[in-house]
């Protein structure tokens, strides 16, 4: 793929620890920083946590290409949307329930039912047809995005997509991610910043070597938001 190149630099289980520290800051940011009172601490935090979301997507769209199971990875993030509910809402509002706004994991899995519809497309639907029930793929994950509330909305999903159609198209992936990244603003043009680690990302990189658990990123999310909603609660 074409994010296998000459200068190697990061694994992916180094990408994975950047984008857990970035969640952590951004979100200590979020929920413990007044921006109204110390706005530089604020943004600082916040537009570094940026980076980690368009790295989650890269990931992602790595794990759909290289699971063994794809059913089994979408259950996953099913279950894991599940099982971050709750922590979610603690952490951001406070609350055991709110129902107008679900974790970044339904988005992650909406965007990854995407692809699974458009690569059966790619596969057995004829040219004359692909374009079209693609674009309407693709729209009915955004609409489902929108609908169910979830963190980056119909932004995250673009944002899965960018990644799958520009992984052998360098120019393409940039351009598609820079405009994803300053069009959510400019506080979110931040996260152009993962285009670095994107572009010196070896695969092979962590052969041979003792990788994270597979379980232990999944769990981070509803543990560290946990985590911090108890700090907040003792302060």
């Amino acid at each position: 793929m074409v994010f296998s190149l000459s200068k190697e630099q990061f694994s992916r289980d180094q990408l994975k620890w950047i984008a857990m520290v970035t969640m952590v800051l951004d979100h200590v940011g979020c929920i413990f920083v007044p921006v109204k009172t110390m706005p530089v601490c604020y943004y600082l935090l916040r537009g570094i946590g940026r980076v980690s979301f368009p790295l989650i997507c890269f990931l992602l769209v790595q794990g759909f290409f290289y699971t063994h199971s794809r059913r089994k990875y979408l259950f996953r993030l099913w279950c894991f949307a599940l099982v971050s509910e709750i922590p979610y809402d603690l952490a951001f509002f406070g609350r055991v329930w709110n129902p107008w706004n679900q974790n970044v994991f339904v988005t992650l899995a909406i965007g990854l039912m995407m692809l699974l519809e458009l690569f059966r497309t790619k596969e057995y639907v004829g040219k004359g047809w692909r374009i079209p029930i693609s674009c309407g793929i693709v729209g009915v994950a955004m609409v489902a995005a929108v609908l169910c509330r979830s963190d980056y909305s119909f932004w995250g999903v673009l944002m899965i997509l960018a990644f799958y159609v520009g992984q052998y198209d360098w120019r393409l992936l940039i351009y598609s991610i820079l405009l994803l990244c300053v069009g959510q603003g400019w506080l979110e043009a931040f996260g152009a910043v993962a285009l670095f680690f994107v572009r010196y990302y070896a695969a092979d990189r962590d052969a041979g070597r003792t990788r994270l658990p597979r379980s232990f990123f999944y769990w981070f999310y509803p543990v560290h938001l946990l985590i911090l909603y108890g700090i907040f609660v003792l302060l």
